[in-house]
């Protein structure tokens, strides 16, 4: 079967700014200081015109008349000794302008020199999912800052490298923030390449290093079940990473909501794989310790069981070809098309050719009850369960004598009537075809009067009884 899973979480870098209380940078440009001597404004003019051009910039307020402005001093002075805060400030108006492919690429082009520029750093994570279209280097790039924002977030947000436009107060909250911001970029990352396998791999990875985020674990878990086509053997792995987003509890658990949908889809696609509910308590129960399966670990599907099922009931048969033609040449058929399957079977010779075919020639079944008691011309049986009659045999003639119920008899004959409710077939036995075999009944002997040994009792009996008359 196919499975199918909704995204839980979404990619909320954008607003990570507004959530904190914090938003683009803004560093006005100022002349020159004393206590700056290495950077110099260029000019003939004693550096006046592009500190004018800059200072134009500074003054616009509309995010693309600040490109035009950044253009016109980057056109004149290529090689400014403010490249670096004209560069950052082409990346605040580029967002402000909400030119994403723009603000991105020039975010990267900081990286490149300032690896910890926070700003072009947070711009990555937040921008990513808004490229249209969005090209593979830049998942690639994306996927890798935000690799390391999580990896060295302590050197990435050191004191050092606050920006002046965030406070003391605020830069605290920033490590934490923006770690959350990058593994969500990470996760947009690797699933929108739409390479599964290498989502599946990255993501395993990525989960070893840090087992705790549960979205990490839905994650991988859509990126195995998205290869159930090609891999359906995958699917119990998929579905152990669902029940772990839904069970895990600890730091990085889904928030609440996220959890009860993560809950409802596994409790949903479990059930539809396996067939029932059975053993998704105790799966949840595992994974909620622990992120990977155990090896070994698989959940049997719907046709996986029904598989098992259909050999060992092959087997079963096999042992016991009599109850598998009563069941399926005898009882099933007649339970759902009644009349008109016995229409069919009425005076057939059963079992006849068709049992023979499967290695008997006569039903057996165990003796009930007979009809007189004592040389019966109706014997009731019990054939496919014990001390369940299914069965009636009618004789012509009667049986000699009687025997115990419990025996076992073995026959054949031509069915003649039946019942669905209770299920009884009928048939007509031949004796004398000996298509009864295992009956041992025999008739008292009756001695006839006047025989041999009978008149000496007799007289014997006179004599006593004349002696006595005497006395």
């Amino acid at each position: 079967m196919t499975l199918r899973y909704r995204t839980l979480m979404t990619i909320t870098a954008v607003g990570l700014g507004l959530a904190l209380g914090w938003g683009l940078g803004v560093q006005p440009i100022h002349a020159q200081d004393a206590k700056a001597p290495e950077k110099k404004w260029q000019g003939k003019d004693g550096g006046q015109e592009e500190f004018q051009l800059a200072q134009a910039m500074d003054k616009a307020t509309d995010p693309k008349a600040k490109i035009e402005a950044l253009d016109k001093w980057k056109a004149a002075f290529p090689q400014s000794d403010y490249d670096d805060i004209r560069q950052e400030q082409y990346l605040f108006a580029y967002q402000g302008a909400k030119m994403n492919r723009q603000a991105f690429d020039k975010a990267l082009e900081i990286l490149k020199t300032k690896p910890n520029h926070f700003y072009s750093l947070q711009a990555i994570v937040a921008l990513v999912s808004g490229l249209m279209p969005v090209q593979p280097a830049d998942l690639d790039n994306a996927s890798r800052i935000s690799m390391y924002i999580m990896d060295n977030a302590d050197t990435a947000f050191a004191a050092a490298n606050k920006p002046p436009t965030i406070t003391d107060a605020q830069w605290p909250a920033i490590k934490p923030a923006m770690k959350s911001a990058a593994h969500q970029a990470y996760l947009y990352a690797i699933t929108a390449r739409k390479d599964q396998p290498r989502a599946e791999t990255e993501l395993r990875a990525y989960l070893k290093k840090d087992p705790t985020q549960a979205t990490t674990s839905y994650t991988l878990a859509g990126a195995i079940l998205a290869q159930n086509k090609e891999h359906p053997e995958k699917q119990p792995v998929a579905l152990y990473h669902f029940a772990r987003a839904a069970a895990y509890t600890g730091p990085g658990a889904l928030p609440a909501d996220a959890q009860k949908q993560a809950l409802d889809y596994i409790t949903k696609t479990y059930t539809a794989y396996h067939g029932s509910s059975q053993g998704l308590q105790e799966l949840l129960a595992t994974a909620k310790t622990n992120p990977f399966p155990p090896d070994g670990f698989t959940i049997d599907s719907v046709s996986q069981i029904a598989a098992q099922k259909a050999q060992q009931q092959a087997a079963l048969d096999a042992a016991n070809p009599i109850l598998a033609f009563w069941r399926d040449i005898v009882r099933e058929p007649l339970q759902k098309d009644g009349d008109t399957y016995f229409e069919n079977m009425k005076g057939a010779l059963l079992p006849g050719e068709a049992g023979k075919a499967k290695g008997f020639e006569k039903f057996k079944a165990k003796l009930i009850s007979m009809d007189p008691p004592n040389k019966p011309k109706t014997l009731v049986l019990a054939l496919e369960k014990p001390d369940v009659a299914d069965v009636t045999l009618k004789f012509d003639m009667p049986l000699a004598g009687n025997m115990e119920p419990g025996a076992i008899l073995e026959f054949e004959g031509q069915p003649s009537s039946y019942t669905k409710e209770p299920f009884m077939v009928t048939f007509d036995v031949d004796m004398e075809l000996k298509q009864l075999v295992g009956w041992t009944g025999t008739n008292p002997k009756v001695t006839p009067r006047g025989a041999k040994g009978g008149a000496s009792k007799g007289a014997a009996a006179k004599g006593k009884a004349a002696t006595k008359a005497k006395q």
